[in-house]
């Protein structure tokens, strides 16, 4: 995977000569977040930054919490910062991977509780782990804790 850095950085200096102020501002919410996680990462690792799976992880967070803004501006009436949300959430997603339908999910899923022999929500953590390893920044986990558990409540 390229490194998701740079881009970040190629994106911000582009946006700063185009004067996309929400472009702007987003990417550089991107960079403090991910500059936090690498401050605290420093302190239990002796690497001196985080992964681009860790990286991923942060944006799919940041889409999710603007999704949760847009509904709450939704349900007040407030149309332009629902409007900003939305646009911060395509531009975010931009440096996301496509997702996986969900599908493909079920059959992702099922495939590994019978590769792991997952019988029981006892599994669910396992399962979601491995998820997490092989297929960086491209699942919803609220679906995929979803599909996991009606397949191993069955």
């Amino acid at each position: 995977m390229d490194n998701l850095r740079e881009k970040f950085k190629n994106f911000l200096d582009e946006n700063i000569k185009k004067k996309d102020d929400i472009a702007v501002a987003t990417t550089r919410l991107i960079l403090a977040a991910i500059k936090d996680r690498d401050i605290e990462h420093r302190s239990k690792e002796k690497d001196n930054q985080i992964n681009n799976n860790q990286i991923l992880d942060i944006l799919q967070n940041m889409v999710k919490q603007r999704k949760e803004s847009v509904k709450i501006y939704s349900q007040a009436g407030r149309k332009e910062l629902m409007e900003r949300e939305n646009r911060e959430i395509t531009i975010i997603e931009s440096f996301l991977p496509d997702q996986i339908s969900v599908d493909e999910v079920k059959k992702i899923v099922e495939d590994l509780c019978s590769e792991q022999e997952a019988h029981s929500i006892k599994d669910l953590g396992k399962i979601i782990k491995i998820l997490k390893e092989r297929y960086p920044g491209r699942l919803d986990f609220k679906i995929v804790a979803e599909i996991t558990k009606s397949i191993l409540t069955k």
